[in-house]
């Protein structure tokens, strides 16, 4: 697929709660940020996607991330 047509590099950002809720964010530092709102149990997770016209694609899927203040 040409470039043109798969769309620009990004990355999602995301907190899970314990009780398995998710909340989206646009960078790593908001997503810490706002960790400690969620409570024990709550974790960072990140994924690069692909965006086209209505469509996100994943190319990796979630990854946690390890919480730097930790």
């Amino acid at each position: 697929m040409a470039m043109g047509l798969a769309g620009l590099p990004d990355r999602e950002w995301m907190i899970t709660d314990a009780k398995g809720r998710k909340y989206n964010y646009d960078s790593e530092e908001e997503a810490f940020e706002e960790l400690p709102e969620y409570g024990d149990g709550a974790t960072v997770w990140t994924r690069e996607v692909y965006r086209a016209l209505f469509v996100t694609k994943s190319i990796d899927g979630w990854k946690q991330v390890p919480n730097p203040r930790a």
